[in-house]
């Protein structure tokens, strides 16, 4: 029987404290790091209550993992001169052991790191080493009402670098997206270095031409979508950008830093302004400045983006520049990452995927008969030729008026899709026949269905589950906005102060 930690349960249960006991394998040690490596999670995630002694009297401070106390600053924080770690013999008085100082009933001042009001959950113990516990400082705070100070500082070597990204909600997530973009967040979020946001980019749809009607189930799809692929609420905030307001406030404060004609010389916003002539917007004009706002609000270092979009980073580091000379800001002037994704072809051997192409792309959510049906419609050639710089060329291939042989680039996508799906090797050996016996296309097309079907087919029954708990998907829209909007919020509390509008 452990008396203390009975006394932090009874604690946080009278509290109506949310919280998660988690029992720890014997034997592991003291270490912070050995029980973060057990839980999953990265060092940011523990939190460390630490007693000192001052000349005022004993105290406790409460940090995060990924940072540590400065002396200096909790000293102006507590309004003391000294200050040093209380001693084994000085913890035993207060019936404390070291490295088991539980988060509650310490009957001693208790100041907290206001870092900690960042995460959405948060690792200690319970008073001995047989138990651990799960909860979120705000939970926690309920039961410990700590005075909450700026102490700690990033330690070196321990913080992650926040990553920023999102889609557009243009309909249900395609094999391109997953692919090329999706995969990748996935990866990042199960990597330790990483802290990330994903977002929905709800406002970046209206820069041009939409339907009120369809935004708001698109927007929710794609939602779903980031769930079914395997994003992780509990590893990535997940939102919808219109549910985060500071990031269209901090677009107006950073548009003030931006010339009119630095935005009409954008290629991407002249190509948008042919494509939509009759929708020239302000919106549009200011679309690399929302993009900007919606990475320097979570001050990202990393923002996963295709070389398309290289101009608009190129914005976003500008303004960062100008926010950090002209106003003292710390904005980081983010680099573009490249993750292990791909580029995925059109199915019609042109282009890339893409939903607005009718014919050129698979769903997500295409069942077995679909898939089919989608590669039966892949243009092919007569499955014999020759392969010139990675080029295909059927022997009946057609010759223009020029004396061009037209390629077979409806082959090629195939061919790309089977090394994706089947490897390199089963790829290997097309060729070999297509330039020896031939292909018979119906077998590729149908062994190609069959491996596309198995990657995609636990996706498919993720989101049918998903789609039966509206009020769990709700429930992690929320309390991802919420999870931004306290990065956002200090951000723009920042800008504005600095900016003489505090």
């Amino acid at each position: 029987m452990n008396i203390l930690r009975d006394k932090v349960l009874k604690m946080l249960d009278d509290a109506h404290v949310q919280y998660e006991l988690i029992k720890l394998p014997a034997g592991i040690s003291l270490d912070v790091a050995d029980h973060m490596k057990f839980h999953g999670r990265p060092m940011k995630y523990a939190l460390a209550t630490m007693i000192y002694v001052t000349e005022k009297g004993m105290v406790a401070a409460q940090r995060r993992g990924d940072t540590k106390v400065s002396s200096k600053k909790l000293r102006e924080v507590l309004g003391v001169k000294r200050l040093r770690l209380a001693t084994q013999e000085e913890l035993g008085k207060l019936g404390l052991t070291a490295g088991l100082v539980p988060p509650v009933a310490l009957d001693i001042p208790l100041y907290a790191d206001k870092k900690m009001l960042e995460l959405t959950e948060i690792y200690t113990g319970a008073a001995d080493n047989e138990y651990g516990m799960k909860t979120t400082p705000k939970e926690l705070f309920k039961v410990s009402h700590p005075t909450m100070g700026d102490f700690a500082v990033y330690e070196e070597g321990v913080v992650q670098q926040r990553v920023l990204q999102g889609m557009r909600p243009t309909g249900r997530l395609h094999l391109g997206n997953y692919l090329g973009s999706a995969k990748g967040m996935v990866q990042l979020q199960n990597d330790p270095n990483y802290e990330t946001y994903y977002m929905v980019a709800d406002v970046h749809a209206i820069t041009t031409p939409y339907t009120v009607a369809e935004l708001g189930n698109k927007r929710r799809d794609v939602l779903i979508d980031y769930l079914s692929v395997g994003l992780d609420p509990e590893k990535s905030a997940l939102f919808f950008q219109s549910m985060v307001p500071e990031h269209a406030e901090l677009s107006f404060y950073l548009s003030s830093v931006m010339t009119v004609a630095r935005m009409q010389h954008l290629p991407t916003f002249k190509e948008k302004a042919k494509q939509y002539p009759e929708h020239v917007t302000m919106a549009l004009l200011n679309y690399p400045i929302l993009m900007a706002a919606d990475i320097l609000l979570y001050k990202a270092s990393m923002v996963p983006v295709g070389l398309d979009q290289e101009p608009h980073m190129e914005v976003a580091r500008e303004v960062a520049r100008k926010m950090n000379e002209l106003y003292g800001m710390d904005f980081p002037e983010p680099q573009s990452l490249q993750t292990a994704t791909r580029y995925v072809p059109s199915l019609l051997g042109e282009g890339k995927m893409s939903k607005s192409v009718e014919g050129s792309s698979i769903g997500l959510t295409d069942d077995l008969a679909t898939i089919k049906k989608r590669l039966a419609g892949a243009p092919t050639d007569s499955g014999k030729g020759y392969i010139k710089n990675g080029i295909y060329f059927a022997k009946n291939a057609v010759v223009d008026g020029t004396g061009n042989v037209s390629p077979s680039n409806g082959v090629k996508s195939l061919l790309e899709f089977v090394e994706i799906f089947e490897g390199k090797e089963k790829r290997d050996e097309y060729e070999k026949q297509y330039v020896g016996s031939g292909i018979r296309y119906g077998d590729l097309k149908a062994e190609l269905a069959e491996a596309i079907d198995r990657e995609l087919a636990p996706i498919r029954e993720r989101r049918n589950e998903l789609e039966a708990k509206p009020a769990y998907v709700d429930k992690v829209i929320k309390e991802g906005a919420e999870r931004a909007k306290l990065i956002a919020s200090a951000t723009v509390a920042e800008v504005k102060g600095k900016m003489g509008l505090g």
